[in-house]
């Protein structure tokens, strides 16, 4: 691609029984000497014409829905787009008046899904009901008694209520209960942490395989012998090495010919991964986010170097999310597995080369975009476009080798 991509991330919309139905698209200018807070306009337009053009929308969302925020001018000339795709989501705080409901009629009637954005009721508010098909509620800043007061004048409309900013565990089973039908936020990537529970049997298996794996004395027979006990583990690793992921020049039959040919190190990690995807309590899409993060973390890694594979830059991404499979503090799983103090620290405080990328990583994921450390990036010769880039790039890797794997992200 020869044009500058915006800076773009996407959050997931899931159904009541966690399935990802949509995503949103969060974008920013890559030039960040010329962003200002009211380039709504500016940003919007970039995503549109980025994801639907120059981009392969697939490659971004799939076949899901992708909802992009709409400020009033692109509410009235609106890009031509798929609009089984596209849900035009209207930003708060904007003049309604006869244009704009005329321009909300229109595109309902050329077939557009409509959601209005972090809604609140009001007298003004009120006449932008009938062209809404999706209404987001902002959870954070709703009162428990707002929140149903909002769902009790809504429901009968026949809507689709969206829980926004759903930030825990407990604010989603709140949600659940409330009537919300879809949700969004960030409790995918929190532990669900259950008082006076214990860590369930099968979790505690895959702690014990992570503790042998991560242990540096471990012999390489120990390793063949604890993934060889797991049939399933055994097919899926050998499958997703044969795959397009590793290219590798020739079929590899067995557990040690891998090891031989990419490495123990990137052996265990492949082993994490299956392992904690296997658990079988979490949506597929925590999968998605932990491999996508480990991958942007590798690539990232391997930009600044110039080396092919960065295994521990992998190895951060990917058991930073543990404890949200886990549902335990990360703190106290890391206590039970043999890594090294430097890997500790990056996962823990976020230092070294490790934990610097893992930190930029993660403030990436959330379109936290003025909390990256832009400097460290370019002293290392990766600019914003650049990290756009690799970013899409982890997400096409992902897609490809989720299906390989044998799970299906779509």
């Amino acid at each position: 691609m020869s044009e500058l991509l915006p800076l773009l991330a996407r959050q997931p919309i899931f159904n009541r029984k966690m399935q990802v139905v949509a995503y949103e698209l969060l974008c920013r200018s890559c030039d960040l000497n010329e962003y200002t807070a009211d380039g709504g306009d500016m940003a919007s337009s970039q995503v549109l014409l980025h994801t639907f053009t120059e981009l392969s929308i697939h490659s971004v969302v799939g076949h899901h829905q992708a909802f992009i925020n709409f400020t009033r001018t692109l509410l009235m000339t609106p890009p031509p787009f798929d609009r089984r795709q596209l849900v035009v989501e209207v930003l708060e705080g904007q003049q309604i008046d006869a244009q704009m409901l005329h321009s909300l009629r229109s595109l309902r009637e050329q077939g557009y899904t409509i959601a209005l954005d972090d809604f609140e009721l009001t007298d003004e508010t009120r006449d932008l009901i009938p062209y809404a098909d999706i209404i987001k509620l902002d959870v954070l800043q709703l009162s428990p008694q707002q929140i149903r007061e909002h769902i009790d004048y809504l429901k009968p409309f026949g809507l689709t209520l969206l829980a926004e900013k759903v930030e825990t565990y407990e604010m989603l089973e709140y949600c659940k209960d409330a009537g919300f039908d879809l949700f969004q936020g960030y409790f995918l990537a929190r532990p669900k942490v259950i008082k006076g529970r214990r860590i369930t049997e099968n979790k505690q298996a895959v702690l014990q395989l992570l503790s042998v794996l991560h242990d540096p004395d471990v012999p390489l027979e120990r390793v063949e012998q604890l993934v060889a006990r797991d049939p399933m583990l055994s097919y899926k690793l050998l499958r997703l090495v044969n795959s397009a992921a590793f290219a590798l020049p020739r079929t590899i039959e067995s557990l040690r010919q891998a090891i031989t040919l990419l490495g123990l190190n990137i052996i265990k990690n492949w082993v994490n991964l299956l392992a904690m995807a296997n658990l079988g309590d979490k949506p597929v899409e925590l999968s998605i986010a932990a491999l996508t993060r480990a991958r942007m973390c590798e690539i990232i890694a391997a930009t600044m170097s110039g080396k092919k594979r960065q295994d521990t830059f992998f190895t951060v991404g990917l058991l930073s999310t543990l404890d949200a499979f886990m549902d335990a503090p990360l703190e106290v799983l890391l206590g039970n597995i043999s890594l090294s103090e430097q890997l500790n620290e990056a996962l823990l405080k976020h230092l070294g080369d490790e934990g610097k990328v893992l930190d930029i990583v993660e403030h990436y994921e959330r379109a936290e975009w003025d909390k990256i450390d832009w400097e460290y990036l370019g002293s290392r010769s990766i600019s914003p476009d650049t990290l756009s880039h690799i970013y899409l790039d982890a997400l096409s890797w992902v897609t490809t080798t989720m299906e390989t794997m044998g799970f299906n992200p779509r």
